[in-house]
């Protein structure tokens, strides 16, 4: 699985890569030999599993590994939050990010299942107001471009790694016109939450829903479609579970020290279909084993039919995949909501994972094996998140399929090399000058604020609070938040404006300054 050590929020969301559709998907059940019955129990992975848990110094996390007919692990880990130390249940909310994206693509499909909806329909056919950045794009992207990250469409790095609460959905529907083409359609990989939110928004939009009410709309539809047909009772559109449940999440991140401290809950807002479902191990577990059961919930209801549901699953268009950390990975590509491997000895592997401030997850499931994954991990995904479910996918494909082998191992040292890397950063690291920020302190567009407390400088957007050092060059650089590590420069327009760089994403200009 490849995805960057270093990595910001956005590359995280961006690359979280592979995929490879298996031919002959058979009818649930399956078939084929069972990794479930085979191997004998689960024992001695969960022992590994809970070791690395520990090792990494995480918070909270839970892991689940199931099969069409059972849940054959359960294992949480850590605790829901520092200050209270309540041990993390089954029935924990985590944020889970982009995973929800398959549920997005899975609720689109029960709309194709009733025929109101087709795979290969034009959009601007289905919704007359779609409007694209380009005339042919507006007349020939189909229902399933938009959920396939093959337009050709990218987007500006922050509109969706640090803006997703911003913009009402009929603003982000308004923004398609203005984002970049940089290939034509089905070409190149380009990560897009924009396109997807989109895609997540058209069922409604095409049974006239208004602009409007389509949050509201989407959230009762997940729920309805999606959510509680599947066997998910506790899950819910929210990007805050702060006064919506009671046995929920506190997410983390690592500081320039290494240290783990608490983050604020991300804003979602009208990214929704992209990234915005809260759940549970069990609300996951109960989603994985409905995609192993064909669209059957545990409960025995047909949330959606066979065939759309393998729809979703069919990769279009290839991403890149690491060849030291899949080393038997022979194919990937993106499919609608899920990525999808194949390994040399046949096996395939459907997956998607998310990643959101002090969060990150991954689901998977491997159908030929009857067998199922779901890793939620609340750590924040810059720069050490993913490395936990690396490690438990990879010795789950070693230990019980000989793929991937001494992968876990290389994972824990890139880990360590992570961690260390931030301290070393940290070392080169010293308080901001009062005397040199003071002039630079006050109000920015696009919703950013820099102040000091006392010998702390920190730049605010929104609920974030992203503290700043000096580096001996004179850049400052994020000693934590969610984008630790990465720089930001403190400079002047020619007219003299202050204005804030944050390295990758982009640059303001300051409106009102701190008196």
């Amino acid at each position: 699985m490849s995805t960057s050590t270093r990595a910001t929020r956005r590359t995280v969301l961006q690359a979280l890569m592979a995929g490879g559709l298996s031919a002959g998907l058979s009818a649930w059940p399956p078939t084929a030999a069972r990794a479930a019955d085979s191997g004998g129990g689960w024992a001695s992975f969960a022992d590994r599993v809970r070791a690395e848990f520990t090792a990494m110094g995480l918070v909270g996390a839970a892991v689940a590994v199931v099969s069409s007919d059972r849940v054959l692990l359960t294992l949480p880990l850590g605790v829901r939050d520092l200050g209270t130390c309540v041990p993390v249940s089954p029935s924990a909310r985590f944020l889970v990010a982009s995973t929800t994206k398959s549920m997005t693509s899975l609720l689109v499909a029960t709309y194709v299942d009733q025929h109101r909806l087709a795979w290969d329909q034009p959009v601007a056919d289905a919704w007359p107001g779609f409007r694209a950045p380009t005339d042919e794009l507006t007349h020939t992207l189909r229902v399933r471009d938009l959920l396939g990250m093959a337009t050709g469409i990218d987007e500006p790095p922050a509109l969706s790694g640090l803006h997703e609460g911003d913009p009402t959905a009929p603003q982000l529907l308004q923004s398609l016109v203005n984002l970049p083409v940089k290939a034509p359609p089905d070409t190149t990989f380009i990560y897009n939450n924009t396109v997807y939110s989109a895609g997540g928004y058209l069922p409604l939009l095409h049974s006239g829903v208004s602009d409007d009410d389509l949050t509201g709309r989407f959230a009762n539809e997940m729920r309805r479609r999606v959510y509680g047909p599947s066997g998910m009772t506790g899950a819910r559109i929210a990007d805050d579970p702060r006064g919506l449940v009671v046995d929920f999440m506190r997410g983390y991140g690592p500081d320039l020290t290494g240290a783990n401290r608490t983050l604020a809950y991300g804003p979602v807002g009208s990214y929704a279909p992209a990234g915005g479902t809260l759940a549970s191990l069990d609300d996951m577990a109960a989603y994985v084993r409905m995609q192993l059961r064909r669209g059957v919930s545990v409960n025995g209801h047909r949330v959606v039919s066979a065939r759309n549901l393998a729809e979703c699953w069919k990769p279009h268009i290839p991403v890149p995949v690491s060849p030291e950390l899949d080393p038997d990975a022979t194919s990937s590509g993106y499919a609608m909501g899920w990525i999808h491997n194949r390994y040399r000895d046949g096996t395939s592997l459907i997956w998607h994972n998310g990643g959101i401030d002090g969060f990150t997850s991954f689901i998977g499931f491997l159908p030929q094996h009857d067998l199922g994954l779901v890793v939620l991990n609340a750590m924040n995904p810059a720069p050490t998140g993913p490395f936990f479910y690396l490690y438990v996918l990879n010795l789950l494909l070693s230990e019980r399929f000989g793929l991937n082998r001494g992968v876990p191992a290389k994972i824990h040292a890139q880990y360590l090399a992570a961690l260390e890397g931030l301290r070393l950063l940290g070392r080169q690291t010293r308080p901001a000058d009062p005397a040199a920020t003071a002039p630079y302190l006050g109000f920015y567009e696009a919703g950013y604020r820099l102040t000091r407390d006392g010998h702390h400088l920190n730049l605010h957007l929104g609920p974030r609070t992203m503290p700043l050092g000096l580096l001996p060059d004179g850049t400052y650089v994020m000693t934590g938040g969610l984008l630790v590590e990465n720089k930001v420069r403190l400079t002047r327009d020619p007219d003299g404006t202050p204005r804030i760089e944050v390295v990758g994403f982009e640059t303001v200009r300051r409106t009102v300054g701190l008196s």
